[in-house]
């Protein structure tokens, strides 16, 4: 038996909204079709119609309707044949309450309004018909609809004579300053991994895209294989006050500078700018050329801290990962949309001469990025692969994102490169699928070329990602995206915005 408390409605088509947040209230209980759980689904029904503040009779033949419909599924959807479970909606808006009855058993045998009959030939009232009309005196409005592949569902609606206004409470309890005191900055030690997890909770619930930091056991994982470097500042009382790490999932000359949280009670003390000069000297250490950042577009301020640092904006990751709530950047405005970064770069090194093969009408955008670096760059004039293609390719199911990364560009290779992105979208459920396709060969001009006639849009470059230089990404979006929501720190950051802007708007034509 399941119980979850979700606050978006998997069974109301236009419920109405509960007052300050903009969604109902909604809960859904599965059970097994035994009767033996008739009195978990009454006690369902009754909590939460009294919760509605309906009165005890019209709370009482509610009751008596949710037994009539549990009833009617033990014997006519599941009549001794293979089983399923009983799935009980129970959606609370400010104006109605809606109750639902889902099965996935026998579909109707005519027409969801032909079912159940209720009268005999002779006009007298069946047994199944007088609980049916049990149902429908119970209820405002009774619909019976058939949902495919879902089964099949009916649904209760009651109109509330008062509105609801009761919102779940809940205590929220200020986090006091810690006193002021002086910080060690060093690597983490296994036994500080929990307080680490409880630092991601607190500053990102558990919206943060990686959830292997919420586990002590994931995160030691993850620095044991050499895929995070794992730096804490701790105060005086041995508190972890704050966290940063580098990611090296590839064997690449740079990472990624992430897993950023410090916490609210060390706020203000500037252990982050401790945390991440310690950082870059560590990866100077090990012969890195640069580090990558990824500032959220939600929250301009962010990007401006990234670029205080020497950070340069040089692509776009849009849609990167589902909708987060990091409390810190908590904005009135922000959008239910999936969130995105600016791809930013800092080299540690001098920057080396590149030669870009791009189509004639990027270059001056690649051109506009590589001076950014003060980095000197030629133009390659696309050409033909002179050996076969290789890519591999990556899904994160938690993020419902693809990645195709090319080894060696070979333009003959793009239909099996296109296969694996349709794919992740028609069969994994990617929402987003990316392309990084190495700048250093002739052929990648070519090949964007062929993914941009299919839906792909060129955002920008991704410094020393490649095994022999510079990445070029290109993504393709499978859902909804609006670049009004996003929102971006002056500076060339607006002017990648604007192109990739002008780009999708090119292909939705």
């Amino acid at each position: 038996m399941i119980i979850r408390v979700t606050t978006m409605s998997e069974t109301s088509t236009s419920p109405a909204k509960r007052p300050g947040t903009g969604q109902p209230l909604t809960l859904n209980l599965t059970v097994p079709p035994d009767r033996r759980f008739l009195a978990i689904v009454q006690g369902f029904v009754r909590e939460l119609a009294g919760a509605a503040g309906l009165p005890s009779d019209e709370v009482l033949l509610l009751e008596v309707a949710s037994e009539e419909a549990f009833d009617n599924i033990l014997e006519h959807a599941y009549p001794g044949c293979r089983a399923g479970d009983i799935y009980i909606g129970g959606v609370l808006g400010v104006s109605e309450l809606e109750i639902s009855f889902r099965d996935e058993g026998i579909p109707f045998e005519t027409g969801p309004d032909q079912y159940p009959g209720t009268d005999t030939e002779d006009g007298e009232v069946t047994e199944r018909g007088l609980g049916f009309r049990l149902i429908r005196n119970a209820a405002d409005e009774v619909r019976f609809e058939n949902l495919g592949r879902r089964g099949k569902v009916l649904r209760l609606i009651k109109r509330l004579a008062e509105p609801t206004t009761n919102e779940p409470v809940q205590e929220v309890f200020a986090i006091p300053p810690a006193p002021e005191q002086n910080y060690e900055i060093r690597p983490m030690r296994p036994e500080e991994a929990a307080q680490v997890s409880r630092l991601f909770w607190l500053a990102y619930g558990y919206s943060y895209k990686n959830e292997d930091f919420y586990r002590p056991e994931g995160l030691l994982h993850l620095i044991g294989s050499g895929h995070v470097i794992s730096y804490v500042a701790v105060g005086e009382d041995g508190e972890v006050a704050g966290h940063a790490g580098l990611l090296r999932p590839d064997p690449v000359p740079m990472a990624e500078l992430a897993l950023l949280v410090v916490s609210p009670a060390h706020r203000g003390r500037h252990i982050m700018e401790s945390l991440l000069h310690a950082l870059a000297d560590r990866a100077g250490a090990m012969g890195l050329c640069g580090l990558s950042g990824n500032p959220v577009t939600s929250h301009p301020i962010s990007q401006k801290e990234t670029y205080r640092f020497g950070f340069v904006p040089c692509d776009l990751d849009l849609a990167a990962c589902p909708p987060r709530e990091f409390r810190a950047l908590v904005s009135g405005d922000a959008r239910p949309q999936r969130e995105s970064y600016i791809h930013c770069f800092k080299y540690l090194t001098p920057p080396p001469p590149v030669t870009a093969h791009v189509p004639t009408r990027h270059r001056a955008m690649v051109a506009r990025i590589y001076d950014n670096f003060k980095q000197p760059c030629t133009m390659g004039e696309p050409g033909p692969a002179t050996s076969a293609g290789d890519f591999r390719v990556h899904f994160d199911r938690s993020l419902q994102k693809g990645i195709i990364t090319v080894i060696t560009a070979d333009e003959h290779q793009w239909p099996e490169i296109l296969r694996v992105a349709q794919d992740m979208e028609d069969l994994a459920g990617a929402e987003v699928v990316d392309i990084d396709l190495p700048l250093a060969q002739p052929a990648t001009a070519l090949l964007m070329n062929l993914a941009e006639d299919a839906g792909f849009v060129f955002t920008g470059i991704r410094p020393c990602q490649s095994p022999d230089g510079d990445s070029a990404r290109l993504q393709r979006l499978s859902v909804p995206f609006d670049m009004g929501h996003l929102r971006i720190y002056p500076g060339f950051g607006e002017e990648l915005v604007e192109y990739v802007t002008e780009a999708i708007a090119a292909v939705r034509k």
